[in-house]
């Protein structure tokens, strides 16, 4: 008898022992997640600060003439830094794996297209008109930057974040007008872009002169690339907005080189 009573207090003594102990549990684990929350939004918004930080300093620098030999060093690492940065953050955000390849196949395709499509254009002329690249944008591979495949799909990426916002029906639209919009920033992106560029020694253009059929050409290529992802349904949810905000502080940088 006395085993048996001392079984039952210790299975209860047990029970309200493990009672006890799950409230406070679950208290941690909201104020986990609310801890984890915050910690996010903070993240996010120093992210963006120090975007807008780094390439208004890279602009500053190239106004005051200082540091321009470490500025052309870093000229393609960062082009190709701030490329994977917006595929990544992108990367994370889409629903399942299928989705996420498909995503990563259409980067592939952007690199590697646009950096053959260059090289034709290069060689012939015949696309965006008679330029060459300059010694800025370092490694070369037969001509052209390697850097210039990553440069395209960061403007993609960024044309399209910037897009969805200015228009917050984006996703309800026509996929051909969706691309024609992504298209449109592309080229005036480009617009604000190319007298940075020559002043960078990214790129010359025969007589110094930007032909309009650069900009046809940037229209056609983008609207292409953005048809492509449109209807691979990458486009879908809201791209994060360090990748909306890599657009605008892009433009900040260029814009302070023209000002010089």
């Amino acid at each position: 008898m006395e085993c048996w009573i001392n079984g039952v207090l210790e299975r209860w003594r047990n029970g309200f022992l493990l009672q006890c102990s799950k409230t406070p549990v679950l208290q941690h684990s909201n104020l986990t997640k609310n801890e984890m929350k915050k910690l996010k939004s903070y993240s996010t918004t120093i992210a963006i600060a120090a975007l807008y930080f780094f390439l208004f300093a890279g602009g500053l620098w190239h106004v005051l003439g200082v540091f321009q030999t470490l500025m052309r060093l870093l000229a393609a690492p960062l082009l190709i830094a701030l490329s994977i940065i917006a595929f990544a953050v992108i990367f994370k955000i889409l629903p399942d794996q299928q989705s996420r390849w498909r995503l990563l196949g259409w980067s592939m395709l952007v690199i590697i297209a646009s950096f053959w499509i260059e090289w034709l254009g290069v060689k012939t002329g015949k696309i965006f008109g008679n330029y060459a690249y300059g010694e800025t944008l370092q490694p070369i591979l037969l001509g052209v930057p390697i850097a210039i495949g990553f440069a395209w799909l960061c403007m993609l990426l960024t044309s399209t974040a910037v897009v969805q916002r200015i228009l917050p029906k984006f996703s309800s639209y026509h996929f051909i007008l969706q691309a024609i919009s992504i298209s449109l920033l592309m080229v005036l992106f480009d617009i604000v872009m190319e007298p940075a560029a020559m002043k960078l020694g990214y790129w010359t253009w025969l007589g110094d002169s930007i032909p309009i059929q650069n900009f046809i050409a940037w229209f056609m290529i983008s609207f292409i690339f953005a048809i492509i992802g449109l209807r691979l349904r990458l486009f879908q949810a809201k791209l994060p907005a360090i990748v909306f905000h890599a657009y605008f502080a892009q433009l900040v940088y260029f814009g302070m080189v023209i000002l010089k």
